[in-house]
């Protein structure tokens, strides 16, 4: 089996039994992150398991940023009281986790400081995953 149909099938089962979420217009804040079939409760695996890494830059060097990068960073990045955290890719491409919507009773919950997440109850299909911002990082 060649390469490329390694990768073909791997796809396949991708798109046939481990594809949960899609963008939507949120009626919380802007874009959210909803169910496209239910996903019950302890479901992990929800988003890509993609292992590029965050950079730590500093307040400073991201207010030096051109305004539209620099919106950017601040809007879909995590971030401390010094740092803020980037994807190594920039905004070239991203992760479907960093259009969740924050609610103090979320339906998933973060694992390993965002490398995985979990639902912590049963989502109905065109449901909003949401997660408690305070906790993605423990």
């Amino acid at each position: 089996m060649s390469d490329q149909d390694v990768k073909k099938k791997a796809l396949l089962q991708e798109l046939n039994h481990l594809t949960f979420v899609r963008l939507a217009p949120s009626t919380v804040s802007g874009i959210g992150v909803f169910a496209t079939i239910p996903i019950t409760k302890g479901q992990r695996n929800i988003f890509s398991n993609d292992k590029s890494e965050w950079i730590k830059l500093s307040r400073e060097e991201v207010k030096s940023l051109p305004l539209h990068s620099r919106e950017l960073v601040e809007n879909f990045c995590l971030f401390d009281d010094q740092h803020y955290y980037v994807p190594e890719y920039g905004f070239k491409m991203i992760d479907l986790v960093v259009f969740l919507n924050h609610s103090e009773t979320p339906n998933i919950i973060s694992l390993r400081d965002g490398e995985d997440f979990e639902a912590l109850k049963d989502i109905k299909e065109g449901e909003e995953l949401f997660i408690d911002y305070g906790t993605i990082v423990n």
